[in-house]
């Protein structure tokens, strides 16, 4: 996967990644993909990364000190 390019690719490491649903009903979100392949939603819910529908862009590198 493409770091800053939007794929329907889904993550398969542990990370941070960039989200938007797949009819970009609301603003993208960046989300904490763990080592089991899910994710937790802004609203609390855990989730599977392979059940998400919508588009990945990551993982996200973490800044420098």
């Amino acid at each position: 996967m493409q770091e800053n390019r939007w794929t329907k690719e889904k993550p398969t490491k542990a990370g941070w990644y960039w989200f938007r649903g797949q009819a970009h009903e609301a603003d993208p979100f960046i989300i904490q993909v763990d080592e089991a392949g899910q994710f937790q939603w802004p609203d609390g819910g855990y989730q599977e990364v392979k059940l998400a529908k919508g588009e990945w862009a990551g993982p996200i590198k973490e800044p420098e000190e």
